[in-house]
């Protein structure tokens, strides 16, 4: 990608933590990452890197403004905050996607976790019979 490294880059987790957006909405509005490097916290999905010419034109969009306008306070006060960019240069192992908007991406949303009722487990003939037990004394 020839023009690429001129631009100021801004990572995935930056943009949902400090400027609002989320998962569905990076997938709609941006789409695939511009480049990808790898996470240092373990063995995790690459980190998604995004030009910050592209969020811009993305949040000035009808789209974004009205899911803006429905932030919760604290989530507002922090779209006033500068949001942390990086030159390419600073980024190590930084690996560019040929065209980002020739890869197609799916985002499924996260799912609730839900609870199995356990059966309540069948109680025994001999206890339902009423049955009593006796302490044995050994001393």
């Amino acid at each position: 990608m020839d023009g690429a490294p001129a631009h100021r880059l801004i990572r995935a987790s930056d943009l949902k933590r400090q400027r609002g957006w989320t998962d569905t909405l990076l997938a709609a509005l941006l789409g695939a990452p511009d480049a990808l490097s790898p996470n240092p916290h373990g063995w995790r999905v690459p980190m998604r890197w995004y030009r910050e010419d592209r969020v811009l034109d993305a949040e000035a969009t009808t789209a974004f403004q009205h899911r803006a306008e429905r932030l919760s306070p604290p989530h507002t006060w922090r779209r006033t905050l500068p949001t942390r960019s990086w030159s390419p240069d600073e980024v190590d192992h930084l690996e560019w996607l040929d065209d980002p908007h020739r890869i197609a991406l799916f985002h499924t949303p996260r799912q609730p976790r839900v609870r199995r009722r356990r059966r309540p487990q069948p109680v025994p003939v001999s206890a339902a019979a009423g049955m009593r037990w006796e302490v044995l004394r050994l001393f």
